[in-house]
């Protein structure tokens, strides 16, 4: 397909992005305001009349018209030219196919794949079918290293308002892709009966199976294999494996109810199927593993119960760490290093990758800021108990008289030009210190402690909620908040 830069009054064609016999996608500047936009152009006039190109073409421009998700395209605008062209001005999506993701963990999967459910919800809202749901119709962004999807290409959909929809497919004509498509759409309804929203359950089912299994579910080339393998269910059930979220019944269930023969046996709406998903979510990267694996990381996440000598962390009392917010660490967190001084001994057992000095480089804010920041914390010297004995080589703690005071320990923390210290509280919310700019240097005494974190350019603040007791200080969490 041969178009020249001022084909489309209105716009300044700059380059093609993709082509096919009659009908192809170029990139194009807004006059008015040099908007970059997607042009999708079709030559009308060599197409079968039979086939009602320009009914079929103004179908398509009205449906996505009234169509507005965040997972869809925007419409800015739709003509045809003197010449015989249909053209459409879409948000141009800058994105890879969907196919990329395949065999990706289901924690990254099942995100992508709830907004373009949602989605499609919106298009059966609208009363159209897209019939032509597969991995390369979704386009994939990284909007700031979140994975944004966007459904494309309605040149099939189905209008169901229309009154005369169904006179522009012929009987016998299929539309859409055969690999995806339902049997339905195959082999047509009895008179009476339209498609539905169910067949694109049924094609987002095989496209999610496809990119869990790493292949389609359907490999058949010839036309009636194809057919006899949606008829037969000729793919087996998927299956996940560990590493990537599996076994997860719940989402295989799902996929096996999406992708079932008789659309009477699918979910009834795209509620069920969102609602399924987030289910599978849960399922696959459940809040209690996320949990877990950010204590793992945080290990020894809060304060050590004190155990008498040749006690048995099995005799501890049941439900203490009820009444205890910090949960029980099971070794010491430190080795006391004999060439620090006793008066300000640094935490030196590695909290994640073994530094005392925290470096959290490009902790991300929202609106994409991102800014590095350097957290020491000193803790006070262990009490000993009094008759022990005197420091030597091997840099054992001094004695400590009874009834001598801990000292307090220190909270360093640096950020880059224009970071603030808003405010350091105590855990039952007292106020101890700030606001100050940073860095900040604070002498605290030992007891747990949250600090409120922000940059003069940020869109969140971080907070650090940390412990400072005799001889050991833990970091519990960092977390970045919304300011509002």
């Amino acid at each position: 397909m041969i178009v020249r830069p001022d084909l489309v009054p209105g716009y300044d064609i700059v380059e093609r992005l993709g082509v096919g016999g009659v009908s192809g996608v170029f990139r194009a500047l807004r006059d008015d305001d040099g908007l970059e936009v997607a042009l999708k152009i079709t030559s009308l006039a060599e197409l079968d009349p039979e086939f009602r190109p320009q009914e079929r073409f103004e179908r398509e421009a009205e449906l996505l018209a009234r169509l507005s998700h965040p997972a869809l395209p925007r419409f800015h605008d739709w003509g045809v030219t003197l010449e015989g062209f249909g053209w459409i001005a879409l948000e141009l999506v800058k994105g890879v196919p969907l196919s990329h993701f395949a065999l990706r963990p289901a924690w990254e999967l099942i995100p992508i794949l709830i907004p373009v459910a949602e989605a499609l919800a919106a298009v059966a809202r609208a009363g159209i079918v897209h019939r032509d749901v597969a991995p390369d119709n979704v386009l994939v962004v990284n909007d700031g290293g979140r994975f944004a999807p966007k459904l494309i290409d309605f040149g099939v959909a189905k209008d169901l308002f229309a009154a005369d929809a169904a006179g522009l497919t012929q009987h016998g004509a299929f539309l859409g892709k055969l690999l995806y498509a339902p049997p339905e759409q195959l082999l047509g309804l009895p008179k009476g009966q339209t498609l539905d929203f169910r067949a694109d359950i049924y094609s987002f089912g095989l496209m999610t199976w496809e990119l869990f299994a790493g292949r389609p579910a359907i490999t058949a080339e010839l036309l009636p294999d194809v057919v006899n393998a949606h008829l037969a269910r000729a793919w087996p059930r998927l299956s996940i494996p560990d590493a990537r979220g599996g076994p997860a019944p719940r989402l295989v269930d799902l996929v096996e109810r999406m992708t079932a023969r008789r659309r009477e046996d699918r979910p009834s709406s795209w509620e069920e199927v969102v609602a399924g998903l987030w289910q599978a979510l849960d399922e696959t990267r459940p809040v209690s593993r996320e949990l877990a694996e950010r204590r793992a990381e945080l290990s020894p996440f809060g304060e050590e119960r004190p155990l008498a000598h040749g006690a048995d962390a099995d005799s501890v009392e049941a439900g203490e760490n009820d009444r205890n917010p910090f949960p029980e660490a099971s070794a010491p967190l430190y080795e006391e290093a004999p060439s620090l001084e006793p008066a300000a001994r640094l935490l030196t057992r590695e909290l994640f990758f073994g530094r005392v000095v925290l470096f959290l480089g490009a902790a991300a804010f929202v609106g994409s800021l991102a800014f590095a920041l350097h957290v020491v914390i000193s803790a006070p010297e262990a009490p000993a108990t009094v008759g022990a004995a005197a420091p030597g080589a091997t840099g054992s703690p001094r004695a400590r008289p009874a009834g001598e005071s801990v000292p307090p320990g220190r909270l360093l923390v640096a950020l880059v030009p224009e970071g603030f210290l808003e405010e350091v509280t105590s855990l039952s919310g007292r106020r101890v210190s700030g606001p100050e700019p940073l860095p900040a240097d604070l002498t605290l005494p030992p007891g747990s402690y949250r600090a409120i974190l922000t940059h003069a350019a940020g869109g969140c603040a971080m907070t650090l909620s940390f412990e400072i007791r005799s001889g050991k200080t833990t970091r519990v969490l960092e977390s970045c908040l919304d300011r509002e």
